[in-house]
């Protein structure tokens, strides 16, 4: 998908999200939750540490990371422009502890960090390809420090057909029902009308990168510990959603 391609470099499409995002999503509070659970118990309250919040966004997960550890400084990584511009002016208030890189997942988006204790992520990385992932999750690791932590709160598919084609309708409904009843912008309707066409109408068919490349929970623990991680844990799961606690 080519940068002019990318729904997300729409100056007004990502206002909209950013705005929609928690109604878009099901269960978007609740897995930053789930993330910021498993930041807390990493031991790094005591000391200053490095995370980067991959796919970040218009910010929203490294605003909650800054506020909960006053210590911790944060490099946000996303390919689109007008969401790092809404991060900045989110994170303005932070005074420098917030950093940001501009570059897609499946390109180098490490060079000149400063030293990484931990990797946080909320649904972006199931939009990468199968070895996409595999790629990235070795990326993570070997950039982490000794005893770093992955946290990635994401997407993950049931893996009977089945029953994940009824998850799929049910979030469709969902996002169905707040168009109708104006809880997220009318420009939704076209973007919900795509999602519904390439993850329903076609459902089954090949994925290309930038879908939502869904992969069972079993599969992405796979992977992780083919990366190196040793210690992979899912402390939470609900519907399409899990955490995934990986330690370094």
């Amino acid at each position: 998908m080519g940068t002019s391609e990318y729904r997300w470099n729409q100056t007004q499409a990502a206002a909209d999200y950013d705005a929609a995002a928690p109604v878009i999503h099901p269960r978007y509070v609740e897995s930053q939750d789930a993330v910021l659970a498993a930041l807390r118990e990493q031991a790094f309250t005591q000391r200053a540490f490095h995370v980067v919040d991959l796919g970040g966004g218009s910010g929203r997960l490294v605003e909650r990371v800054l506020e909960d550890f006053p210590a911790a400084t944060v490099t946000l990584v996303d390919q689109s422009e007008p969401f790092l511009e809404l991060a900045r002016q989110r994170l303005a208030r932070f005074n420098g502890r917030a950093s940001f890189v501009t570059a897609k997942l499946q390109d180098d988006w490490r060079g000149g960090l400063a030293a990484i204790d931990a990797v946080v992520s909320t649904s972006a990385i199931h939009h990468l390809l199968s070895e996409e992932k595999q790629r990235l999750f070795g990326e993570i690791f070997d950039e982490l420090t000794a005893g770093g932590v992955f946290i990635n709160g994401d997407e993950a598919r049931p893996a009977e057909d089945e029953e994940f084609r009824s998850v799929l309708e049910w979030w469709r409904d969902h996002m169905n029902g707040a168009v109708a009843s104006g809880a997220i912008p009318a420009t939704f309707e076209e973007i919900v009308a795509k999602w519904t066409r390439r993850n329903l109408e076609e459902f089954g068919a090949p994925f290309q990168s930038g879908n939502d490349c869904l992969e069972t929970i079993e599969t992405q623990v796979g992977y992780l510990r083919a990366a190196g991680f040793v210690e992979v844990n899912v402390p939470w799961q609900r519907e399409l959603w899990a955490a995934f606690v990986a330690r370094k």
